[in-house]
This record gives structure tokens, sequence and C-alpha cells, in this order.
């Protein structure tokens, strides 16, 4: 499954319906979050949108997703 793309909480967010993660802007660091929240609370956005929004975010953990990566990075 392709993950979505979202900001919440004054970070940003991708998550899939089985894994979630949020990294905060500022900080940068990824930290795994409840699918249940993403799901719930994110606001979707495309994933253009998302990168064109905020930029250039530090990587995944490679945990992430089983090592899934965007095409457009």
């Amino acid at each position: 499954m392709t993950p979505k793309f979202a900001h919440y909480d004054g970070g940003v967010v991708i998550f899939t319906h089985h894994e979630a993660w949020w990294c905060d802007r500022f900080i940068g660091e990824w930290q795994e979050m409840r699918v249940t929240e993403a799901v719930g609370r994110a606001g979707v956005l495309t994933e253009e949108a998302f990168h064109r929004e905020f930029g250039p975010l530090p990587p995944l953990p490679d945990r992430a997703f089983g090592g899934w990566f965007s095409p457009l990075t």
C-alpha cells in the first residue's frame, strides 16, 4: 500500500493503514505514531503538495514501511 502524506500537530506524517510516522520539522526526527491518530486527525495532502509545502525532510528510518521510498525523492 502506498503511504499517504499529511500534516499534524506542528509536524508532518506519512502513514498507511498499518504504520504511521510523525516528524517534527524543527527537530528533524521521525517517531512512530498510532495509525488511528494519523488516520483520524492528520490533514491529508497529495504527495506533491506535501513535498512542495514542507520541502526536504530527514530520511525515514530504514525499518519504516519495509524500506519504501517515494518516487519523488
